[in-house]
């Protein structure tokens, strides 16, 4: 329920349910697009239904919108790279579905293992990961264009920004450094004893971290090197 205040009387107003977003629109499949599969199921089209007006799909074709391209292990992603890389061309955007590791298809294929030979082609922009059914997760990519170029060159502000003063030398902890240090005591006034670059780098080693596992663990680590007596990350 929302509440909007009217003339001084509260005036309850309900809200809209907020509707799911469809596949088609995950996969930003826009009117009029033409997409271009490869060993896609044959439940493919129903699966992103409804789809916007005048969409084609085609199994064969020179050129589309959109290459949505099925791979079941490393081997079938490698072999056929080649070919749908000719095809990524302008604004094309070429979506991957690979199995999930949920499935019942064997794969060899996991969000960050596989993936090594497009990984190492230049000039890609990756696009979200999200998931199309309980049997494929799907991700994209397309060829940069100028603006990406501009927004990989332009400099980026470190994340440690935002939970340090310089001026007044203090640092903020995150809220999960905060949590795991509080019942140790011990930890705590350790590291308040240390001088502020070294609590910076500390936090600085968990904020930059890029998966949710990986920061995880740098937490626990940081408790266990207070507890050595280490004065940063790296005991330096």
């Amino acid at each position: 329920m929302a509440v909007a205040e009217w003339s001084g009387a509260l005036i309850l107003a309900k809200q809209a349910p907020l509707m799911p977003t469809s596949i088609a629109r995950k996969l930003k499949i826009k009117p009029g697009a033409t997409l271009l599969t490869i060993n896609a199921p044959d439940d493919f089209e129903q699966t992103l239904d409804p789809l916007p007006e005048d969409v084609r799909i085609l199994k064969k074709g020179k050129s589309a919108d959109q290459l949505h391209w099925f791979v079941r292990n490393r081997l079938e992603m490698e072999s056929g790279l080649a070919a749908v890389l000719e095809r990524v061309q302008g604004d094309t955007v070429c979506w991957i579905y690979y199995p999930k590791g949920s499935s019942k298809l064997q794969t060899d294929l996991t969000r960050d293992k596989g993936w090594e030979a497009l990984l190492a082609q230049p000039g890609l922009q990756w696009i979200s990961l999200i998931s199309f059914d309980p049997t494929w997760s799907v991700f994209g990519f397309r060829r940069q264009n100028e603006a990406d170029k501009k927004r990989a060159a332009a400099p980026k502000e470190r994340p440690i920004f935002d939970y340090i003063d310089p001026v007044k030398k203090e640092v903020r902890l995150p809220d999960d450094l905060a949590a795991a240090l509080h019942p140790d005591k011990a930890a705590t006034a350790f590291f308040n004893s240390l001088s502020f670059s070294n609590r910076k780098e500390y936090v600085e080693w968990i904020v930059t971290a890029k998966r949710e596992e990986t920061r995880r663990q740098r937490v626990e680590g940081t408790l266990e090197r207070l507890a050595k007596g280490w004065k940063n990350p790296r005991n330096m």
